[in-house]
């Protein structure tokens, strides 16, 4: 009595409290592909002392409402309802023995179907504390189906220019659903729609649209499908039909009289191919002479003035008619022939020509380029004077810009420059004696002085004070030649009248 008491206790504890541990472990969600298996994991998390487990139970939750799917017992053991029978088991082998073990009852789904995403019920039944459950969403997935085909079985290029949608590529039954695009080197655009299906798939489809044309036959077109991180691709190759390109070809325009084994050709471009080449010659009939087989005109015999004219081929095929000429004209005379070797003896000269013209332009070039370096050189030399290293002064020697070898120069520098009296009135044409004196006198040491003194004053006398110069206020003097016994002035000279002095 006292244990049942206790153990009433200490349930009712575990319940209120939850101190006793009981959990259900469960991943929060779980996926898979159709067609694929899941497993649903459920384990009980049991306390200590353990309680007993009485019976597990999977439920299926589907617009609110539940629905068993497998129900493990220890005494009755594994059930599964029927929607479920074939493909639900549990993955734990202990749980399907005589005496079971129901601490993990992870659920395996199989041949996985859209109608199993849902959200999943594990719930534990237990003696005393109760029960105990958790959840888990399942997402079933579903990888489309890509197929990509011709729009139209038959594409022609018209000449209207419309935009034909040429190629469908479709990514059908996905879930999610699937992204096209396209990978060519035509030029045309795309339009996608998405369709909802019953089942909660999506199809999406993708139109290539483009002006079919000669130039986009046998071009390829290569549909790309991601879903999931999963790449598919297809690929097809358009099949463009189009009327026939024709020209015709076989005349060089040197057909002269009595040439033979000449033809024309006419060459086509269509698809399918030409069914039909007609020869007809402008403003007349084709000559007995000329054979026709299909697309060739052979000339027999040596050719004559009549066979010139205008010929035309007319191409046909499925699509529709097209046509092309030649005027072809005779000559009496062979033209003139350029043999090969003269064609490469010209070509050569020209190479040569062109060589030579090249390295003169280069040599010319690389002149002018160094004379202009050269030029900026001497512009940045006369740009920075600072730079360049005044040249040595001259070396000179007292009285060389007056007097060399007793003789004078004829002409004065400046006036305002400093010159000797003595020196620049000892002209060749006078005598020494009349040579103006110097005063004060020169006079060397112990010798008396060598002409009487005499006195004047220059245009404008300079007084010397504390190192500043000041005129004098006495007017300008002016020099007249002594009157002597034995001597007397040049006859006609006027007075002459010195320069202005100054100090250096």
């Amino acid at each position: 009595m006292e244990n049942s008491v206790l153990w009433i206790f200490l349930t009712a504890t575990c319940v209120i409290k939850g101190v006793c541990g009981q959990s259900v472990q469960m991943e929060a969600g779980q996926s898979g592909y159709v067609g694929s298996k899941v497993d649903l994991p459920c384990i009980f998390i049991n306390s200590i002392p353990p309680v007993k487990i009485s019976q597990v139970t999977w439920q299926k939750v589907i617009n609110g409402k539940k629905q068993n799917v497998a129900i493990a017992n220890p005494s009755l053991g594994v059930s599964v309802a029927p929607p479920f029978k074939d493909r639900v088991s549990f993955k734990n082998p202990v749980v399907r023995r005589r005496t079971p073990s129901l601490e993990d009852t992870t659920l395996t789904l199989s041949s996985l179907r859209l109608s199993d995403e849902a959200r999943y019920i594990c719930e534990y039944t237990t003696f005393p504390a109760g029960n105990r459950e958790n959840t888990v969403n399942l997402t079933v997935y579903a990888r489309p189906l890509t197929q990509m085909s011709l729009s139209t079985p038959t594409l022609v290029a018209r000449s209207s220019n419309l935009k034909t949608p040429v190629a469908t590529c479709l990514s059908a039954n996905g879930k999610p659903p699937g992204t096209i695009r396209w990978d060519t080197r035509v030029r045309g655009e795309a339009t996608t729609q998405e369709i909802r299906n019953s089942d909660g798939t999506i199809t999406v489809r993708s139109d290539f649209i483009l002006v079919p044309s000669r130039n986009t036959h046998l071009e390829t077109l290569t549909c790309i499908t991601s879903y999931n991180q999963e790449t598919y691709t297809d690929s097809v190759t358009l099949d463009i039909q189009y009327e026939p390109e024709v020209s015709v070809e076989g005349f060089d325009g040197n057909w002269y009289l009595d040439r033979q084994n000449v033809e024309l050709t006419c060459l086509t471009d269509a698809n399918p191919p030409v069914s039909l080449f007609q020869w007809r010659m402008l403003n007349g009939s084709i000559p007995n002479s000329v054979e026709i087989r299909d697309n060739v005109l052979s000339f027999k015999g040596p050719i004559r003035y009549e066979v010139g004219g205008t010929y035309v081929c007319d191409a046909t095929n499925s699509i529709g008619t097209s046509s092309a000429f030649m005027e072809v004209s005779i000559t009496e005379e062979p033209l003139p022939q350029v043999g090969t070797g003269d064609v490469i003896s010209v070509l050569g000269m020209l190479l040569a020509v062109g060589l030579i013209l090249g390295v003169a332009i280069t040599v010319l070039l690389l002149n002018n380029r160094r004379k202009q370096r050269g030029e900026m050189d001497a512009d940045s030399t006369d740009s920075a004077p600072s730079l360049k290293l005044a040249p040595p002064p001259a070396s000179r020697k007292p009285g060389d810009e007056f007097q060399r070898s007793g003789r004078v120069y004829e002409d004065l520098p400046n006036t305002a420059d400093y010159v000797s009296y003595r020196l620049a009135c000892n002209k060749d044409d006078y005598p020494e004696p009349y040579s103006p004196p110097i005063n004060p006198p020169l006079s060397l040491p112990d010798s008396p002085p060598i002409n009487p003194p005499l006195s004047f004053l220059s245009q404008h006398a300079y007084t010397h004070s504390n190192n500043t110069f000041s005129p004098a206020s006495h007017p300008s003097s002016v020099f007249r030649y002594p009157s002597l016994p034995s001597l007397s002035p040049p006859p006609g000279l006027a007075p002459y009248t010195f320069p202005k002095e100054q100090y250096v």
